[in-house]
C-alpha cells in the first residue's frame, strides 16, 4: 500500500506540472488570491497554498482548477477524505476535461482500494478515455480496467483457504517475514526485525510432537534462534533462502564494505552445526544496484532473484544463474518479457521441484499493488504467467509465499489481519487443490554416507540422474561432519543414484518415486579401492533374455568410464548373473553375453582391453534365494570388481 501511496503522490506532481497552463477564468480578486496560492504551492509551502485556494473557493465556489489544486495537495498530504471532496468537485464541474484523467484515477483507485470493483471500473474507463494514447498513465489506466475486471471475477470464484498463524513462539517479533523451509519440512529459516531495527535471519525447528493432531499450529514450532553468530551482525541481513537440504544459505545484505552496491547476496555453507563466514557472490552476481530476495533451488546450484540492474525490461525483474563446471556463478540472465513486465517483480520462488515458479508483479492485471502469480517452466520456456487468486492475493501488496516441496502447504507473510493488529506474522494454509494440481510435488531422499569398513562418515559427491530422460536433474553433497544428505526427488520419477568420492568405488542405486511416498532413507556403505572389492551395476539394463544394452543404461556406464578413466592403473572384472529360470547352460551363456556387452561400451568410450575382464556365472553366485519376483531381480545383475 505504500507503494500505491507514493505512486498517487507522482501521479499527482505529473498533473501539476501539466495542467496549470490553462485559462483560468476567474474573478481580478480570485484571480490574485489564485496566482499567490499558485506561487506558495509552487515553492512548496503547503499550508499556506491549502488557506489561500480554500479562499478562492469562498469567492468562486465552483472554480475547476481550484478543486483540482486543492485535491491535489491534500493528496500529497495524504488527507484522501479531502482528496476525495475536491476531486469529485472537478469531476462533476469539468468532466470530460483531459486534466480531469489523473482525478478519475485517484477516484477509481480510491473505489478499488475499498473493493468496490465495479465502481472502480467505471472510474478506471473515464480516465483512460482522457488520457494520452500509449503514455504510461494511459497504460497505467488500461492495467487498472483490467484489474478491476479480474478483481470482480476473482471475488465471485474465490479460493477455499483457512490461513493459520504459526503461533506466538515464531511470531516473537513485531515483524517477520519471508518464511522458507527445508525439502523434509522440519526446519523454518526467516527473517525478523527488531525493536531496534535490526533485520536478522532466524530459525526453528518443528518440535517431536510437530505432527500431533490435536496440537495447534503454535505448539508445532522450537522457539527460534539466531541462524548463526557468523551470518548475524549489527547490520542488516535478511530475505534468505536455503536450498533443500539446509546446508547453502543465501542472503541479503546491504552497504556492507565488501559490497557492490546498495544491496547484495551473499553465501554460507553449513556443515555440520556451523555456518561458515558467508560471502559475497561477486561482482558477477552482484551488480552496483540492488540484488535482493533470492531463490535456491533444491540442489543449490541454480539461483533466482531480484534486482533493479541494467539491462532489465522494467523496474526491478528476475534474473536467474547458475553454477558453472568449476563451481562458480555464471552472469545472470534476465528471464525476459514472458515473467517481467515494465513495472515491478520481485520475490521469485522457485519450487523444490524445479519448473515452478512463483513471484510478485505489480505490472499485471491483479488484486492490488503486488499479487503473486505462478508460472510454469516447459523445456527451457516459460508459460505466460498466473494470477494464483483470491484471497491469496487481496488488495494489500502479497510477497514472499513458499510453497513446501510436497506441494501442499503454504507459508507466508500477512500484515493485513485484525489478530495481528497492524504486526507482521507468519502464516500457513493448505493449497487449494486447483493449485496443488499444476504443481507436481516432490519426495525427497534422505540418509547417511560411510565406509564400510570403518564406519566413519564421508564427504561424498552425489550425482541424481532421471532415468527416463537420461539427464542429471541434481548434484549434492553429503555433510563432512556427518556424512547425512537430503535429496529431492520429483514424484513418479524414475531415478540413478550415484554416491562417488576420490578413493572409492563408485555406488549406483535404482530406484522410483510415487506418490505414496514422502522420502526414501537410505545408508550409504562406500568400498575404498581395494583388490576384490565389488559393486553391483544397478542402472543396467536389458530385454528379459537378451544381452542388448538398453538406452537407460547410458548414464550408468558412462559413469564407470569416468570412475577408470580417473583411476588408470585399475583392472576390473564385469561379471554377469542370471536367476535360476531357464537351463543352466543358457543363463551362462546369457550371462557372459552380458558381461560382453558392457565390456564393449567401456572399450568403444576409450578403456583399454587389457583393463576389462568379461566373465558370465550363470546363476552360480546368487545374492538372493530364488523364491520371488524380487529376489530373482536381486540375481539378475551386473558386478563390476578389483583385480
Amino acid at each position: 500500500m505504500h507503494r500505491i501511496i507514493l505512486f498517487c503522490i507522482a501521479l499527482g506532481t505529473f498533473t501539476l506540472q501539466s495542467v496549470s497552463a490553462q485559462e483560468v477564468t476567474l474573478s481580478r480578486k480570485a484571480r490574485e488570491v489564485y496566482d499567490k496560492a499558485q506561487k506558495a504551492w509552487q515553492e512548496r509551502r503547503l499550508p499556506e497554498a491549502t488557506e489561500l485556494f480554500l479562499k478562492v473557493l469562498e469567492i468562486e465556489p465552483d472554480s475547476y482548477d481550484t478543486h483540482l489544486r486543492l485535491a491535489q495537495v491534500y493528496e500529497l498530504q495524504r488527507n484522501p477524505d479531502l482528496t476525495r471532496k475536491h476531486y469529485y468537485k472537478a469531476i462533476r464541474i469539468r468532466p470530460d476535461a483531459p486534466q480531469s484523467a489523473p482525478a478519475f484515477q485517484w477516484i477509481g483507485r480510491d473505489h478499488f482500494n475499498a473493493q468496490r470493483y465495479d465502481s472502480a471500473q467505471v472510474y478506471f474507463e473515464k480516465a483512460l478515455a482522457l488520457f494520452p494514447a500509449r503514455s504510461s498513465l494511459g497504460r497505467l489506466a488500461e492495467k487498472s480496467v483490467a484489474s478491476s475486471k479480474f478483481a470482480q471475477q476473482a471475488v465471485k470464484n474465490p479460493l477455499v483457504i483457512e490461513k493459520k498463524s504459526l503461533g506466538d513462539t515464531v511470531n516473537f517479533l513485531e515483524t517477520q517475514y519471508f518464511p522458507v523451509m527445508t525439502a523434509d519440512d522440519e526446519t523454518l529459516i526467516f527473517t525478523g526485525l527488531t525493536a531496534n531495527r535490526d533485520e536478522n535471519i532466524y530459525v526453528t525447528r518443528r518440535g517431536k510432537s510437530g505432527l500431533a493432531a490435536d496440537r495447534s499450529p503454535a505448539d508445532r514450532w522450537d522457539v527460534p534462534e539466531e541462524i548463526s553468530k557468523a551470518i548475524n551482525t549489527t547490520n542488516n541481513e535478511g530475505t534468505c533462502t536455503v536450498s533443500a537440504d539446509g546446508r547453502t544459505l543465501v542472503f541479503t545484505a546491504c552497504n556492507r564494505p565488501d559490497g557492490y552496491g546498495s544491496c547484495d547476496l551473499y553465501i554460507s555453507h553449513k556443515e555440520g552445526k556451523e555456518w561458515s563466514q558467508p560471502v559475497n557472490l561477486g561482482q558477477e552476481v552482484n551488480s552496483r544496484e540492488w540484488e535482493s530476495q533470492p531463490s535456491l533451488s533444491a540442489d543449490g546450484h541454480t539461483l533466482y532473484f531480484a534486482s533493479d540492474r541494467k539491462g532489465g525490461v522494467g523496474k526491478r525483474d528476475i534474473w536467474v544463474t547458475g553454477l558453472d563446471d568449476k563451481k562458480q556463478w555464471t552472469a545472470p540472465r534476465n528471464l525476459g518479457p514472458a515473467i517481467n513486465t515494465p513495472d515491478d517483480e520481485n520475490a521469485p520462488f522457485i519450487h523444490a521441484n524445479g519448473r515452478t515458479l512463483f513471484y510478485s508483479s505489480n505490472g499485471l492485471p491483479g488484486m492490488g499493488g503486488f499479487d503473486i502469480f505462478i508460472t510454469q517452466k516447459i523445456d527451457t520456456a516459460w508459460a505466460p504467467a498466473t494470477n494464483i487468486g483470491y484471497p491469496i492475493n487481496t488488495v494489500s501488496d502479497q510477497v514472499g509465499l513458499f510453497i513446501a516441496s510436497n506441494g501442499e502447504n503454504a507459508y507466508y507473510t500477512d500484515d493485513n489481519t485484525e489478530k495481528g493488529n497492524g504486526r507482521s506474522l507468519l502464516y500457513t494454509f493448505r493449497v487449494p487443490e486447483s493449485l496443488q494440481k499444476i504443481i507436481t510435488p516432490t519426495r525427497y531422499a534422505k540418509g547417511r554416507v560411510f565406509d564400510k569398513k570403518t564406519g566413519a562418515v564421508l564427504a561424498s559427491d552425489i550425482d541424481l540422474f532421471d532415468l527416463k530422460t537420461q539427464t542429471k536433474v541434481g548434484s549434492f553433497t553429503s555433510d563432512s561432519q556427518n556424512g547425512s544428505f537430503l535429496a529431492v526427488l520429483n514424484s513418479g520419477g524414475e531415478y540413478a543414484f550415484y554416491v562417488s568420492k576420490p578413493g572409492y568405488l563408485f555406488k549406483s542405486l535404482s530406484f522410483s518415486v510415487d506418490k505414496d511416498q514422502s522420502f526414501v532413507n537410505l545408508e550409504i556403505p562406500l568400498e575404498a579401492i581395494e583388490k576384490d572389492r565389488a559393486e553391483v551395476l544397478n542402472n543396467i539394463f536389458f530385454k528379459t533374455g537378451e544381452y542388448i544394452l538398453d538406452d537407460k543404461s547410458k548414464v550408468e556406464l558412462d559413469k564407470l568410464t569416468d570412475f577408470l578413466s580417473k583411476n588408470k592403473a585399475i583392472k576390473i572384472e564385469i561379471s554377469g548373473h542370471t536367476d535360476d529360470v531357464g537351463s543352466d547352460t543358457e543363463n551362462m551363456a546369457l550371462s557372459q553375453r552380458r558381461a560382453q556387452s558392457v565390456q564393449y561400451y567401456l572399450q568403444q568410450s576409450g578403456i583399454a582391453a587389457d583393463r576389462i575382464l568379461a566373465k558370465g556365472y550363470g546363476e552360480t553366485k546368487p545374492v538372493a534365494p530364488n523364491d520371488s519376483d524380487e529376489n530373482r531381480q536381486k540375481n539378475r545383475r551386473i558386478e563390476w570388481r578389483i583385480l
